[in-house]
C-alpha cells in the first residue's frame, strides 16, 4: 500500500515536472521574438537606438529592415553593416544573403523615390553588388539569378538600374555576370534598339504622309520655283507686246 502511494506521488511529480518544462519551452521564445521586434522597430525608426540595433541584429533582421523600406541614408548604414560582415560568413550563408539581395534587385526600389535618395540608392546597390554579389558570382554561385536580374535592372523604369549596370561594367573589376547573364543583357539591349528603330521608322512614315499632298486637294495647281516664275512673267510680257504690235499695225 505504501509502495503504491509512493508510486502515485512519483508519477504526479513527474507529470508536474513535464508540465513545467513544457511551459518553460513555450515561454522561452518570447524573449527573442520581443527582442527581434524591438530591433526591427529601432532599425525602421532610427534615433539613438539605431547604432545598437545595427550591432545586435543578425543578417536576416537587417535584410528584413531593407525589405520594409527606410530612408536611403539609413539604408546606407544597414548596407555598410551587411558588407562589413562579409568576411565572417561561410560560403552557404554568403550565398543565401547574395540570393536575397538579388531577389530584391539590390533594393533599388525600396522606399519612395526622390532626387537625392535615388543617388544614394544607386550607391547602396553598387556597394551590395561589390561586397556581396560579385564575390558570390566569382565563386560560381547564383548564375540563374544573375541572368534574370541584370537584364531586369537594365530595363527597369527610372534609369537607376541602368546606371547601376553601367557603373558595374565601367569598373576595372570583373563583372561576375557570366556568359548567360551577358547574353541576356545583350538581348535586352538589342531588343530595346529594335523597338527604338521601329518607332523612328513609324514616325518617319507618318511625317511623309503629312507632307505628301492628297489627290485632288490642290485642284491641279502647279507650284512654280522662283526661276520658273520669272520665265513665265517674261513670256507674258512678250505675249502682251506682240498683241499690241498686231493691234497697232492693223490701224
Amino acid at each position: 500500500m505504501v509502495d503504491e502511494e509512493m508510486l502515485d506521488e512519483a508519477m504526479l511529480e513527474e507529470q508536474g515536472a513535464d508540465q513545467a518544462a513544457e511551459q518553460a519551452d513555450q515561454a522561452r521564445p518570447a524573449a527573442p521574438v520581443a527582442g527581434a521586434r524591438r530591433l526591427r522597430e529601432a532599425l525602421r525608426q532610427g534615433g539613438e537606438a539605431f547604432p545598437a540595433a545595427l550591432r545586435e541584429a543578425d543578417d536576416g533582421l537587417l535584410l528584413s529592415a531593407l525589405d520594409d523600406g527606410m530612408p536611403a541614408d539609413r539604408a546606407t548604414r544597414v548596407v555598410v553593416e551587411l558588407v562589413r560582415r562579409a568576411p565572417e560568413r561561410g560560403p552557404e550563408l554568403a550565398d543565401a544573403v547574395c540570393e536575397k539581395v538579388l531577389l530584391a534587385r539590390l533594393y533599388l526600389d525600396a522606399g519612395e523615390p526622390s532626387g537625392a535618395d535615388d543617388r544614394l540608392r544607386v550607391r547602396n546597390a553598387l556597394m551590395l553588388y561589390d561586397g556581396l554579389v560579385r564575390p558570390c558570382a566569382q565563386r560560381g554561385g547564383t548564375p540563374e539569378l544573375l541572368a534574370c536580374v541584370v537584364p531586369a535592372l537594365w530595363a527597369a523604369r527610372g534609369g537607376a538600374g541602368r546606371e547601376v549596370v553601367r557603373r558595374i561594367v565601367d569598373s576595372r573589376q570583373s563583372t561576375g555576370f557570366g556568359e548567360r547573364a551577358w547574353k541576356e543583357l545583350f538581348t535586352s539591349a538589342a531588343e530595346e534598339c529594335r523597338e527604338h528603330e521601329a518607332a523612328a521608322a513609324t514616325a518617319a512614315r507618318r511625317g511623309m504622309r503629312r507632307r505628301r499632298p492628297r489627290r485632288g486637294e490642290d485642284g491641279g495647281r502647279i507650284d512654280l520655283q522662283p526661276g520658273q516664275l520669272w520665265v513665265s512673267v517674261l513670256l507674258g510680257v512678250i505675249s502682251v507686246a506682240l498683241v499690241l504690235i498686231v493691234v497697232l499695225a492693223a490701224r
